[in-house]
């Protein structure tokens, strides 16, 4: 199954939530809009997977252009590292296919700070997170009662929260039954120390649909990111849109000229499920 996160930034991805959202329009109207400066957008997670040694890591640079411009504008020629606190800097280059940056000799550490360098036409945009650990998924089990009226297939996977501490997590599905991944954001509020679940269900789910599925523990900050850019893409499209959405990057070198994206790093865990 090809994926659609390895193809589109998640800024992209919300932005075509949001053209699907309003093709049920049966009337085309063109509003003027004035172009703006193509702003950079960086689609950079560092995830190491279970039985992994992480060594192999990809970063994505494009540019936002237009409103009506569907097309991804890949960055080419930039410089970009990552330095982590030991002053290591991994060095980040660029492949055959434009704007896909590869590492192939990252060395992940729980717990390890981490800064991102992004060098594109002379200016600099910088970002600085922690690895963040997750649990492992104790269990998944299928259930015939889902959605909304309780008549789809479901499923459900269990992990165990770590005690006397705040935690948050993000888990994508991607399944031939969408057209793009669904995410689900949760945190341990009220499950703090106890088993958590997280669970996705669909009316076109059958017997042989196979789920392909993403989790990780994530920061706070990159939590109430995602928050806001999946309130958006579910948003009324004719209430007033929602202001820019920005992550943690920083330009260095022309703080007004920002990029869009967030740099994240997580401990995560991959697997496929097959409806029964």
């Amino acid at each position: 199954m090809k994926s659609l996160i390895s193809t589109y930034p998640l800024l992209y991805i919300f932005i075509l939530l949001l053209m699907f959202s309003t093709s049920s329009c049966e009337d085309v109207v063109d509003v003027n809009l004035e172009q703006g400066e193509p702003r950079l957008v960086v689609d950079a997670e560092i995830l190491w997977f279970s039985g992994t040694t992480g060594e192999n890591q990809t970063i994505y640079l494009s540019r936002l252009t237009d409103y009506y411009n569907t097309e991804v504008t890949r960055v080419s020629g930039a410089t970009v590292t990552i330095k982590n606190e030991n002053n290591k800097i991994f060095y980040f280059t660029e492949t055959e296919t434009p704007g896909s940056y590869t590492c192939t000799n990252f060395d992940p550490e729980i717990g390890g700070n981490y800064t991102l360098n992004v060098i594109v036409d002379g200016e600099v945009y910088t970002a600085t997170e922690s690895l963040i650990a997750s649990p492992e998924v104790t269990r998944i089990e299928q259930y015939e009662d889902g959605g909304f009226l309780g008549e789809d297939k479901e499923v459900r996977f269990y992990y165990n929260d770590p005690e006397e501490e705040t935690n948050f997590y993000l888990a994508d599905f991607q399944s031939d039954v969408l057209n793009f991944p669904e995410y689900d954001l949760s945190s341990d509020d009220f499950f703090n120390g106890n088993e958590m679940y997280q669970n996705f269900s669909h009316e076109d789910l059958e017997p042989g649909s196979e789920i392909d599925i993403t989790f990780r523990a994530i920061s706070e900050q990159f939590h109430d990111y995602m928050e806001l850019i999946l309130e958006s893409a579910v948003a009324n499209p004719f209430g007033t849109p929602p202001a820019n959405i920005r992550g943690n990057l920083v330009n260095e070198t022309n703080p007004e000229n920002f990029a869009f994206g967030y740099f994240r790093l997580s401990q995560g865990i991959r697997f496929r499920y097959t409806i029964q």
